[in-house]
């Protein structure tokens, strides 16, 4: 039997939980590895891809980046029973999970757009896993990464309409495919809903997660979210996470994780 699979995330991540949430549905086993942004950045680049999360690793092999991750399990450890086995739904299963990987993008740029206005919720939300001298550092260091971090982002006044009108385009999407099924190809989940409640969980805020379901997160997210509020979509998102998701207990995780 092949030792569990340690995986590198950010409890904050919704591209983290994408991943985590298949690996539970799929049934392979794997250890948690909570990562601090920034003190993150050394061990990223060791995957060779940039600093992002979530990282895999078998012991030989790091793979970077949620959709390479996804490929790399079907190919090491599947075939994923998320992956449609009919090639022409397969395929666009795989379209849906491209395509809100860039909504994914978009909910941290508008999410992120509001809170960098708050250092202190920033600082609380990137190190609930931290240290006690990495909150310090962090909250020191915080005035800089702030500037570098809202330039990466790109929260210029054109971009952040652009991400609205994709989110906005997402959510019609989902209404649309969830109007006579429960799923968006159907009757059976894939690696479409997956992706497409994982990445949106930051906007419904869903009972299940430790992180976006805590009062601060909620209260957090309410200017941004305040359109979308009602939306179907979301909605649909919450039951997802109800009915296939479950509680993520993070406390247990982290503490089995740090005592690794």
């Amino acid at each position: 039997m092949a030792e569990p699979l340690r995986l590198y995330t950010f409890s904050l991540s919704h591209f983290s939980e994408k991943i985590r949430w298949t690996l539970g549905l799929e049934n392979i086993p794997f250890i948690e590895v909570p990562w601090v942004p920034p003190f993150h950045v050394p061990e990223a680049r060791r995957s060779g891809r940039g600093t992002t999360v979530p990282v895999i690793d078998d012991g030989t092999t790091r793979v970077q980046d949620s959709t390479r991750i996804l490929h790399w399990l079907d190919t090491n450890r599947g075939p994923l029973t998320l992956f449609p086995k009919d090639e022409a739904t397969r395929k666009e299963a795989l379209e849906i999970e491209e395509r809100f990987d860039q909504v994914g993008s978009d909910v941290i740029r508008l999410a992120y757009d509001h809170v960098l206005h708050q250092p202190e919720a920033v600082v609380r939300l990137w190190t609930i896993d931290a240290t006690p001298m990495q909150r310090r550092a962090l909250r020191l260091m915080f005035p800089l990464f702030r500037i570098l971090f809202r330039r990466r982002l790109d929260t210029r006044p054109e971009r952040l309409a652009e991400s609205r009108a994709r989110v906005e385009q997402a959510l019609a999407f989902i209404e649309e495919r969830t109007a006579k099924h429960p799923y968006l190809l159907g009757e059976q989940i894939s690696i479409a809903d997956v992706t497409a409640a994982a990445l949106l969980a930051p906007f419904a805020c869903p009972d299940e997660h430790p992180v976006y379901a805590s009062d601060e997160f909620r209260a957090g997210m309410a200017p941004v979210i305040d359109e979308w509020r009602t939306r179907p979509a979301l909605d649909w998102v919450r039951r997802v996470y109800r009915e296939r998701r479950g509680v993520w207990p993070r406390a247990a995780h982290v503490t089995s994780m740090l005592a690794s």
